[in-house]
């Protein structure tokens, strides 16, 4: 399952391993369930001649790998169940491995040592690109019998369960569970004596790292905003203080108290705004310059704009009320005497 604290690890180490008997118990007995793969994973050296690959993903799978990964092939064939029956040293590599290995040469029919071993490539998968700036195309994938054999002779699968649609989803992982506290007899109301994960566990894994960014970026942008204000306030403060000579002019000519007011809080709406507009144009700039030298995807967001034209004047608007305040109160007389 997915594990976050070293207590969830040492008390996973307790759970009996998941083993062959448990992938065939979930083929025989699954009725939701469209493919049921054995898989495992180790990282190893992938050599062909001189050249070699270092810490490439080798992956165990059984039959049908290629429907739960969603693996298409480019050159060659998938594994079969006769190469893991028979325990066949043969292996389907990422394009990365592929051109790295190989250049210009065709892998299929061609042999790599992976560790200690050599296998007969017979097929390459597709490009898959980046994820999250890791590499998709950088693995070798061996029967899962062959796997055991070489690299985990004793030790836990993992077995991934493809359900036959989006709504049988639940009833397929109802299914598993209970296949599961069978073989181990399991008694109700005690705790699984093994791991469940789908893509929930992953969404709700990102909605709380994501959270706490949120809330973090709100902290800052609070404070940032806060200390933006103060400096437009104190900014607007001297202004008053070095026009009061000028407020006093415009009152004696026949200024009234909100058009002094309305000419200041312009004054510093238009700084906010200005620093708001300079903000957006380099947020913007940074994040599609993000998008254009990674993989990952980024976007100008027209509500975000507008959200933050109308936060930059909201800004402007009540940190210059009052030294827009302050102005239009001043005294004619004594604006006129001030040096």
């Amino acid at each position: 399952g997915f594990i976050t604290s070293q207590e969830a690890f040492e008390e996973a180490n307790k759970r009996p391993d998941v083993d062959w008997g448990d992938v065939v118990a979930l083929r025989q007995g699954m009725r939701h369930a469209s493919m049921v793969v054995a898989q495992s994973g180790a990282a190893a050296a992938v050599r062909n001649g001189s050249k070699v690959m270092k810490a490439v993903s080798v992956n165990g799978r059984s039959a049908g790998y290629d429907v739960v990964d969603d693996i298409a092939i480019d050159s060659g064939r998938h594994l079969s169940e006769f190469d893991d029956e028979e325990r066949r040293p043969v292996c389907v590599i990422g394009p990365e491995v592929a051109e790295d290995l190989f250049a210009n040469l065709d892998p299929i029919g061609r042999n790599i040592r992976i560790d200690r071993w050599t296998f007969e490539v017979v097929g390459v998968t597709k490009a898959k690109g980046k994820m999250f700036g890791q590499s998709q195309d950088r693995f070798v994938t061996v029967p899962i019998r062959t796997f055991s054999k070489y690299w985990q002779e004793r030790g836990s699968l993992a077995i991934a369960v493809k359900s036959i649609d989006e709504s049988s989803l639940p009833l397929a992982e109802q299914e598993a569970r209970n296949i599961m506290r069978s073989r181990r007899h399991q008694r109700p109301g005690q705790a699984d004596k093994f791991g469940i994960t789908t893509s929930e566990t992953w969404l709700e894994l990102y909605r709380t790292l994501t959270g706490g960014i949120f809330i973090l970026t709100i902290g800052v942008a609070a404070i940032s905003l806060i200390v933006g204000g103060i400096v437009i306030m104190n900014i607007m403060l001297v202004s008053v203080t070095e026009r009061t000579k000028e407020i006093g002019v415009r009152k004696a000519l026949g200024a009234r108290r909100r058009d002094i007011l309305t000419q200041f809080l312009v004054e510093s709406t238009t700084l906010s705004l200005s620093g708001g507009l300079i903000g957006i144009a380099l947020g913007a700039g940074l994040a599609l310059l993000v998008g254009a030298v990674s993989p990952l995807p980024a976007a100008v967001s027209l509500p975000a704009v507008l959200l933050g034209v109308l936060m930059s004047t909201g800004v402007g608007v009540f940190f210059g009320s009052y030294p827009a305040v302050r102005a239009a109160r001043l005294d004619p007389i004594e604006a006129l005497r001030y040096e």
